[in-house]
């Protein structure tokens, strides 16, 4: 069944599991940073960390109002979507060579990889379930 839904309170949504997302993906970059001595980490990289928790979700959030107003399995579509965006997030995590060209360093895998999945979970639930 469509749904009628304001954008206004999906995005707070959002943002609100954005901010949970980014909070604890930071946590997970010092906890490892600590714990198994990575280094070689772009400058800035807590910033993009945060950015990237938060951004991805308030696009999610519109994706799933327009899913949610156009389409009576809107949530399903929205639930494959995202499982699908979260699986391909995580390529990148395995390339040797950085966005920014410089070489990945050890573990950066074991790093990015639960903070993607952490953006996902998270996300999803906050879109989902306090938007309502």
């Amino acid at each position: 069944m469509k749904k009628d839904i304001k954008y206004s309170k999906v995005l707070k949504a959002a943002f609100m599991g954005g901010l949970i997302a980014a909070g604890l993906n930071v946590a997970w970059l010092y906890i490892l940073e600590f714990a198994v001595n990575i280094q070689g980490l772009p400058k800035g990289f807590t910033v993009a960390v945060v950015i990237s928790s938060i951004l991805p979700l308030l696009v999610g959030a519109l994706v799933y109002g327009f899913l949610i107003k156009s389409f009576l399995k809107g949530q399903m579509l929205f639930y494959i979507l995202s499982v699908a965006f979260a699986v391909f997030s995580l390529f990148p995590s395995f390339q040797e060579i950085l966005p920014d060209g410089n070489v990945a360093p050890a573990n950066f895998a074991l790093l990015t990889v639960p903070m993607h999945l952490i953006a996902a979970v998270v996300g999803v639930y906050f879109i989902v379930k306090k938007s309502d």
